[in-house]
């Protein structure tokens, strides 16, 4: 007897080889070899591994059952005045918009760009086939990996190629600034490269913002090479719709003592991932991982981090933060991981979480695994809710009980961002957290 085996694909996965398929002759480098067989390398993977589902330990506390089952329709072009887009712009900075998936050069701010900086539109360097991206693009974030980094790259349409040349220094701060509009309901593939030069100096900010209520998906790629000496400042802001959906990678290979300084506020989505991979590829490199997601209602917010010390004299520093309110959940999944030559390495992490309500749950999952003996490495993680004492010392002070909770949660966001070097996103992201306090007392008002 013959035995037929039938093999089982999921829905998923084959919704998005289907989709692709439809899609791939109308995707930007279509015409050009290079750019076709990258995308067919990583449908090839995404069919191989699939999207990570609660059975992958990296994800093992974030489901992703939501954003299957969500129905996401193409997105039309939408005309956007530049009032609506001002109120997100980072004062005094230059400014690449995309406004629901695709680059905006009218409602940029690039005129002028500073001498060693070079920025391009993704998009537009595939359809030119610019080959260099070809040694460039998946490199670092891996499609093998679990996530989302090989359907980013079968499906990325834009996105940003950042370049600083060697022995630039960019004074004025880049925002990359993607908006999402008033009822968006459709798939944005954003793909990013940053390019740091030897001994190279830059800052960046990227920003995910809605102007309404939306439904969208946002799937984010950010790969970053940094050369030897370079110095990246890197800050995410995410507040995206209460009701979309952002999942975010962050894939940076770091040189000979070259420094990467991230942060990370997460205030938006109903569902919101914000990873970074680290690998510290060069004696003398140091990162620094810091973030703070502030959740409410049925928010879901998982940052993780992944820092791989395969050279020895290295350095990495994490503290995150998470507040939560009402049934709000936060993931922190921090992993260390220590070559076996890595010898002299200093690493550690902190995790800290502040519930509002007793109905929020916090997780935390720090983690090191080490191979080398001369090392520092340390983790910690805490979980409790607002001092009391100092609520009452403040309420006999004359201050509301509203007032007294909001000044405590305002002390332990901001202790984080009052340590940014820069004045203009110092205030940009303190508005951000002073937007979601004011968002929490107004739901209490309804309430």
């Amino acid at each position: 007897m013959t035995a037929i085996v039938q093999t089982l694909t999921d829905p998923v996965t084959a919704h998005y080889q289907a989709r692709f398929a439809a899609l791939r002759g109308d995707l930007p480098g279509a015409d050009h070899g290079w750019v076709a067989d990258l995308r067919d390398q990583a449908v090839s993977a995404f069919a191989d591994h699939g999207l990570p589902t609660r059975r992958t330990e990296t994800w093992k506390y974030t489901d992703l059952r939501s954003l299957h089952q969500a129905d996401f329709s193409p997105a039309p072009i939408s005309d956007v005045s530049a009032s609506l887009i001002t109120p997100h712009k980072l004062e005094g900075s230059l400014v690449a918009v995309y406004v629901d998936g695709v680059f905006s050069p009218n409602l940029s701010e690039l005129d002028d760009l500073p001498e060693g900086l070079k920025l391009a539109s993704l998009a537009d360097a595939l359809t030119a086939g610019d080959e260099g991206l070809g040694h460039e693009l998946g490199n670092i974030a891996g499609l093998d990996q679990p996530g989302f980094a090989a359907l980013n790259t079968a499906l990325m349409r834009d996105g940003a190629i950042c370049r600083v040349d060697k022995g630039a220094t960019v004074d004025v701060p880049l925002q990359l600034l993607f908006v999402t509009t008033d009822g968006f309901a459709g798939e944005t593939h954003f793909r990013n490269l940053v390019v740091m030069g030897e001994n190279s100096h830059a800052t960046l900010l990227q920003s995910y913002v809605s102007l309404g209520p939306s439904t969208g998906f946002c799937d984010v790629v950010t790969e970053t090479i940094m050369g030897q000496g370079a110095n990246l400042r890197h800050i995410t802001q995410q507040d995206q719709s209460a009701t979309a959906w952002h999942v975010g990678l962050i894939a940076v290979k770091l040189g000979r003592d070259s420094t990467f300084d991230s942060f990370v506020l997460s205030t938006g989505a109903r569902l919101a991932r914000n990873e970074i991979r680290v690998w510290l590829d060069g004696p003398g490199a140091d990162c620094t991982l810091n973030g703070i997601a502030l959740v409410r209602g049925r928010q879901h917010c998982d940052n993780s981090t992944d820092i791989d010390h395969a050279k020895g004299q290295c350095h990495s520093s994490q503290l995150y933060k998470n507040v939560l309110d009402d049934r709000a959940r936060s993931v922190f999944q921090g992993r260390i991981h220590v070559a076996p030559n890595a010898q002299k390495t200093d690493a550690h992490q902190m995790n800290r979480n502040l519930l509002l309500s007793r109905n929020a749950q916090a997780d935390s999952k720090p983690e090191l695994i080490i191979h080398a003996d001369d090392v520092k490495c340390g983790h910690g993680a805490t979980v409790g809710d607002l001092n009391q004492d100092a609520i009452f010392y403040l309420r006999s002070r004359g201050i509301d009980a509203v007032t007294a909770r909001n000044l405590m949660v305002r002390g332990f966001a901001a202790e984080m961002i009052d340590e940014l070097p820069d004045d203009a996103i110092r205030a940009h992201l303190d508005a951000a957290i002073t937007g979601w306090l004011d968002g929490m007392i107004a739901a209490e008002a309804v309430a």
